[in-house]
């Protein structure tokens, strides 16, 4: 991407009414162009990095406020240029009077842009740039110790270890086409392959934390799905302690899917509940129906609740569009079954629980979770959490599976090594060693202007 160089200037707080608002200025000129507007008994240009100064923004002569400033001189500070940042009071009206004042010397900052330039500076990698944007999105505990960890390098080490095996297997291929131009046979076909597929196994099992991650950075997406007045809306309320579903007695008031949001043990958790799975004549209920349909499938969890009556049908239905190792199969209103009925439902594979007296609804949050806990050590040895990321790390695992087929089938070692160098440009994708516009601003597009 190229480097624009240029001076930019943002708001890096929320627009509205607090105690102060900051605004962030980067580039060459920052500090002449604050110097315009600060009057102090200190001249910004002689104070040292990362002290701050007392004083005025002034409009000509009409005071706008007072402020302090903080220099941080290039290459020590967040983008590796000089950055300079205003304190002001947190009103609107004066925080965007002193941004129209940096406007006339500088370019308002793109979305990102900040930290896209602490990149393009090697003042941070691209993994962690991703993590910045994933701190400021954070909305659990979890959330923010996952984007923690990818900030202060965990992936990054684990994707920099997998490049020095490919790049130590890389050379030895490069070394025996040398040996075997000359006659001579150095390497060992048997142990590299079984250290080509112990690679592999390694990316495969990277792979495999992308799903954690996503779920970690957007929540885990469970589905309230069953036949009308089963109590799916009850049981929405119940997990989130609030009348937020509207629940009557009567089949088909949900017309439409709810959702709402918990932080369950530091997770969040993402519940919809949906209009049902039924034929309807009515239109309004069939727009409902059909948007239910494309929740569940995007869905990680799905709670097939029933209140007695199985609904066959209803659960061969949701098998054709969603796979059986997704559902959580829940039977409502257990107050109303004596217990040999209920050990009945329990050897089919239901989880028993009432709204009424609220049996089995902490079993059930216990049931949701129980798959995507995961330790502060996996945290630590680096995960994915994007699908940029997993992607790569795919591309990764099909170049090194190329590679074991190649060595495999004396296609030459220079095919060997080929499929290995595909790999390596795969990972050096995910740190940024190799990157495309594109990829960058897909990255930060969805960043505040400010950061």
């Amino acid at each position: 991407m190229e480097y624009k160089g240029d001076t930019i200037s943002a708001i890096s707080t929320p627009i509205g009414i607090g105690g102060i608002s900051v605004l962030r200025i980067s580039g060459e000129h920052s500090i002449p162009v604050v110097e315009e507007i600060f009057h102090s008994s200190k001249k910004l240009s002689k104070i040292k990095s990362h002290q701050a100064a007392f004083g005025r923004i002034c409009d000509n002569d009409q005071l706008i406020d007072e402020v302090l400033v903080t220099v941080f001189l290039a290459p020590h500070s967040y983008t590796g240029e000089d950055v300079v940042e205003i304190s002001c009071h947190g009103s609107t009206f004066v925080t965007n009077q002193i941004l129209e004042m940096l406007l006339r010397h500088t370019r308002l900052a793109d979305p990102g842009e900040f930290t896209q330039r602490a990149f393009l500076n090697d003042k941070i990698g691209l993994t962690q740039a991703e993590a910045v944007g994933d701190i400021l999105t954070a909305k659990t505990k979890i959330s923010h110790l996952a984007a923690m960890q990818q900030f202060e390098g965990s992936l990054r080490k684990r994707i920099e270890k997998l490049l020095q095996k490919t790049t130590e297997y890389r050379t030895l291929l490069e070394l025996e086409i040398d040996f075997t131009e000359q006659g001579l046979e150095q390497l060992d076909k048997e142990q590299l392959g079984g250290q080509l597929t112990e690679l592999r196994q390694e990316l495969e099992k990277l792979v495999e934390t992308g799903t954690e991650g996503l779920i970690l950075k957007e929540g885990l997406k469970v589905s309230l799905v069953g036949a009308p007045n089963v109590g799916k809306s009850s049981i929405f309320n119940a997990f989130l302690q609030t009348e937020r579903a509207i629940v009557t007695p009567h089949p088909g008031t949900t017309r439409d899917y709810l959702e709402e949001a918990i932080n369950l043990q530091g997770y969040l958790i993402r519940f919809f509940d949906t209009a049902g799975i039924r034929e309807t004549s009515d239109d309004i209920e069939k727009i409902g129906i059909a948007r239910s349909y494309e929740i569940i499938r995007d869905s990680h969890r799905i709670l097939f609740i029933i209140d007695g009556k199985e609904n066959e049908n209803e659960y061969a239905k949701l098998l054709e569009f969603t796979s059986e190792s997704r559902i959580i199969k829940v039977l409502n209103k257990s107050d109303l079954f004596p217990k040999g009925k209920l050990d009945d439902f329990r050897t089919k594979g239901y989880l028993i629980c009432s709204v009424t007296d609220t049996s089995g609804l902490q079993e059930l949050k216990e049931k949701l979770i129980e798959d995507i806990l995961i330790s502060r050590e996996e945290l630590q040895s680096g995960i994915l959490t994007n699908t940029r990321q997993i992607a790569a790390v795919k591309k990764a695992v099909e170049s090194t599976q190329k590679a074991i087929e190649s060595l495999q089938n004396d296609l030459g070692y220079e095919f060997t090594a080929f499929d290995l160098k595909e790999a390596s440009t795969a990972l050096e994708e995910i740190i940024g060693k190799v990157t495309t516009d594109d990829i960058l601003n897909q990255i930060f597009e969805n960043f505040c202007i400010g950061k």
